[in-house]
């Protein structure tokens, strides 16, 4: 009984016990597989980071902000797909930043960033918003979810700009459904 109650304390100090798994999720296990999301394929292999130094080179400048908010480690893929005839990107950045606190932290943090956002409701997020004002050619969703901060960017909205915002939403439901395990 004392080993088996010693081996229960070790998984939940080490991996996290939580009814959901998250505690064993990382980053890259969040992101949509290539095709996954009809239409949208990897464009290059995915990057990760996983220290302060792979996350500068990863989001270049914006790193400072996910360090002094507990960043534990990042995935960043691009995908490629078509908006009404037309090449699109999008750009999804998943950073863990190791406790609740953190995410949301990170959340409330680059708000500035985002003047022209609205609330929207995104599978389990905590809190999430979508910015389709403040730029002419990007909408960026932008949510935290358990210790996870996402953001998604696509480019190109002209092209079709309700499609490109239901693009959007789409892989942000995405990774919030993988977040919570469904």
């Amino acid at each position: 009984m004392k080993t088996m109650l010693f081996s229960l304390c070790i998984l939940v100090l080490v991996g996290g016990c939580g009814t959901d798994g998250s505690g064993l999720l990382e980053p890259m296990d969040l992101l949509p597989s290539d095709g996954e999301i009809s239409g949208w394929l990897w464009d290059g292999a995915p990057s990760e980071a996983a220290d302060e130094a792979s996350l500068y080179e990863l989001i270049n400048g914006g790193a400072v902000e996910f360090v002094e908010r507990g960043f534990v480690s990042g995935a960043l893929q691009r995908y490629g797909g078509d908006l009404a005839g037309s090449s699109t990107s999008i750009e999804l950045f998943i950073a863990d930043q190791g406790a609740i606190s953190n995410a949301k932290s990170i959340y409330d943090k680059r708000a500035e960033y985002l003047l022209f956002a609205e609330d929207i409701a995104i599978g389990d997020a905590g809190d999430a918003r979508i910015d389709d004002g403040s730029t002419l050619e990007s909408i960026i969703l932008d949510y935290w979810q358990e210790r996870f901060y996402v953001q998604v960017t696509i480019n190109n909205r002209q092209a079709a700009p309700d499609l490109a915002r239901q693009t959007v939403v789409q892989f942000g439901e995405n990774v919030s459904m993988a977040i919570a395990g469904r």
